[in-house]
Order: structure tokens, then sequence, then C-alpha cells
């Protein structure tokens, strides 16, 4: 018998990718339910369309300069020191995109959540790739690539909803 049928080493603890999988699905949300969200900022804090953009650019941009640098952070950190970093920063930019008084102050959030979420993002896949045996890797990643793929499509439906 080997270790598969007795359920031994090869069987998945989802403990870890639980973690990595929410942490992944809110940081892809991030990114498009705010969309909807735009024209009530714009009444809220009083700012025309051109300036309420930076709200969704500035995100997008954070998540683009900081998702590279990710895999040196890790080697140097170490990818669960990271990652609960990682987690901390995108908690606290959440907190105070809620706690926003004026639109420069919804931008910086949004900056500080982006640096979390694009060091989850990448970071989450290679500590799953670290903790799970190859042969149970397709079903990690076959959930963790629906979270991923339903995040965006989830987005504008519940930001509707917030909002």
């Amino acid at each position: 018998m080997t270790t598969i049928e007795k359920g031994g080493a090869d069987k998945i603890n989802w403990s870890i990718a639980v973690v990595i999988i929410i942490g992944t699905f809110m940081a892809i949300l991030d990114g498009t339910i705010v969309n909807v969200s735009l024209p009530k900022m714009m009444a809220v804090f009083g700012v025309p369309a051109n300036q309420i953009q930076w709200v969704a650019t500035a995100y997008m941009l954070a998540l683009g300069v900081v998702m590279p640098m990710t895999g040196y952070l890790g080697d140097r950190y170490g990818y669960k020191r990271m990652y609960l970093f990682a987690l901390g920063m995108f908690t606290l930019g959440s907190a105070l995109c809620g706690a926003s008084w004026n639109l420069a102050s919804m931008v910086v959030a949004r900056v500080i959540q982006a640096v979390g979420g694009g060091i989850m993002q990448p970071l989450g896949m290679a500590i799953i790739y670290q903790n799970y045996p190859r042969s149970r890797m397709g079903t990690v990643l076959g959930v963790w690539g629906i979270s991923t793929m339903a995040a965006p499509a989830i987005g504008p439906t519940l930001g509707g909803y917030l909002v």
C-alpha cells in the first residue's frame, strides 16, 4: 500500500492553502471592486473624473512595481514573514481606504493596499509550491486558480452592491 492509499504524507493540509487563497482573492478583488464606486467617490470627494481615476490607476501601478521584487524579498526575509507583512499592509491599506477623508488620502491608502496585495499574489503561489507535494499540486493550484478567476468577476457586482 502506498502513502496515497493510506492517506499519509501525500494528504493535503488545507490550512495554509486557505490563507493563501483568501489573501490572493482579496488582492485581486480589490483591483476591480472599486471601479463601480468611482462615480460615488466623485460625488463624495467632490472631484472630477480625471482625478478620481487615480484611485484605480495608483493601485495597478503599485502592483506592477511591487510584484517583480517579491521573489527577492521572499528569499531575503523569508516567504512566511513577507506574506504576513504583506497581509498586514493590505489590511492596513483597506482600513485606511474605509477611513479616507479626501482623494489624496484614498490614493495613498490604495497604494498601501496594493503594496500588500502585490507581495501576496506571487508569494502565495511560491508558498504553495514549497508546502505541498508535487502529486497534489494540481488540486491545490486548481482551487487557487478558481479563486483568482472568480475575484475579477465578483468585484464589480460586490462593489455595486456595497455602494
